[in-house]
């Protein structure tokens, strides 16, 4: 990043952080450096260099940017999971939140203040060749991509990939929860929100789902408290803002 200074995170804002494999500007040993044991050995076991790589640039981006939310030393940071394996910060004392989603080369670290947070990203591609995972949407979404021409069928699976992922996420809970016990509409010119959960329908109305897309050919939503009213999408490296979303 440009400036390690530090990032101040007003109430009802939540941050997007968006990076790429190629364009980081850091040399990969200083990444490693500041990384954990345990992340240290976790890098160690990939098999691919990219994979290895991918996974150092995005947890030393993540330590480095919530170092300047919080003022830790970002090699001091401690993290723990709770038992769906979401991460939470340990160490410091932080009411900040954050969840990170990558695809391809393209990582995006989500910040809030006191709230969960959840956020998917997908790089574009034919969703012919990912029908299986359609199977397990829930029967709302099949039909609708079903009803769907081919060209909105590939935009419209990513669409609710994405805002499904994000969901989940945010609830803490990963893919243990079944991708079927609740429905995402895209029905109102295109902008999602949840429809139904079996599981938990009361809090329905505690959630935002809002879209982004921080390159061509990449879709990403994040799945805020509804009290969030701003989401700002910057490029990692530059600090650049690229989209506001609201």
């Amino acid at each position: 990043m440009t400036s390690a200074s530090a990032i101040e995170l007003p109430v009802g804002t939540v941050h997007l952080w968006y990076t790429s494999a190629p364009h980081t500007r850091i040399p990969l040993d200083q990444h490693l450096s500041i990384l954990d044991e345990e992340e240290r050995c976790r890098a160690a076991r990939f098999h691919f260099d990219r994979d290895r790589d991918l996974f150092i640039l995005a947890r030393a981006s993540l330590r480095r940017l919530l170092a300047r939310y919080t003022g830790a030393d970002p090699a001091q940071i401690q993290f723990k999971q709770n038992p769906y394996g979401k991460l939470f910060i340990d160490h410091p004392v932080s009411s900040v939140r954050f969840n990170v989603a990558h695809s391809g080369d393209c990582i995006v670290h989500a910040i809030a203040q006191g709230t969960e947070v959840g956020v998917d990203v997908e790089v574009l591609r034919n969703s012919g060749e990912l029908a299986s995972i359609s199977s397990y949407f829930a029967s709302g979404e099949q039909a609708w991509l079903l009803a769907a021409d081919a060209q909105a069928r590939d935009t419209g699976f990513f669409t609710l990939w994405t805002c499904k992922e994000a969901y989940v996420k945010a609830l803490g809970r990963g893919l243990s929860k079944p991708l079927n016990s609740f429905e995402v509409s895209l029905a109102d010119g295109g902008k999602p929100r949840i429809l139904s959960d079996s599981e938990d329908n009361a809090h329905l109305n505690s959630w935002r789902l809002m879209l982004f897309e921080p390159r061509r050919n990449v879709l990403g939503c994040v799945a805020v408290d509804v009290a969030s009213t701003l989401v700002e999408l910057r490029d990692y490296d530059s600090g650049v803002l690229l989209q506001r979303i609201v």
